[in-house]
């Protein structure tokens, strides 16, 4: 179902911002809008009561079900979902704490301090996912180089 759809059986319908609407409740006595309605990317809608009532309860009261507000599923099944990128700024917050786990580890490391291997794996850990984050990005990296000269670092700074 389509949100015009849904939206052509409601009261009062006001837009208030992309993809999102308020309307009155069909499901209790409703003397101002208190039903949001939103349409997120990938066609589902969100139907939330201010005034209390379920989703399902909302739906009945126009004569739907609670699958009306998931988008009809497309007759080729061979068509491959979309990928959406994600926004930068997660992109970006995953990268930072990434970097900040490999900077404490590597810095355990300079100083001279011990490193077990559980933290030994999650600083590999954050290091490929950087490397994965850059490669993507178009940077290319070779991750089994900077995998090999950490280990060897590792295997010097035991035998020392």
């Amino acid at each position: 179902m389509t949100a015009a759809t849904l939206l052509s059986r409601l009261e009062c319908v006001r837009k208030t911002g992309r993809g999102r609407w308020i309307a009155r409740c069909p499901a209790h006595d409703d003397s101002s809008p208190s039903l949001s309605i939103r349409e997120i990317d990938d066609g589902k809608l969100l139907v939330h009561d201010f005034g209390g009532c379920a989703a399902n309860d909302v739906l009945e009261s126009i004569g739907l079900d609670i699958g009306a507000l998931f988008p009809d599923r497309p007759t080729d099944h061979r068509r491959r979902h979309e990928r959406r990128p994600f926004p930068a700024e997660d992109a970006l917050r995953a990268l930072k704490t990434e970097s900040e786990i490999a900077g404490i580890v590597a810095m355990r490391i300079a100083y001279g301090y011990a490193v077990d291997d559980n933290e030994f794996e999650r600083f590999m850990v954050s290091i490929r996912r950087i490397s994965n984050a850059a490669c993507l990005a178009g940077i290319d990296d070779d991750e089994r180089r900077v995998r090999d000269r950490l280990q060897r670092n590792r295997q010097l700074a035991e035998a020392a």
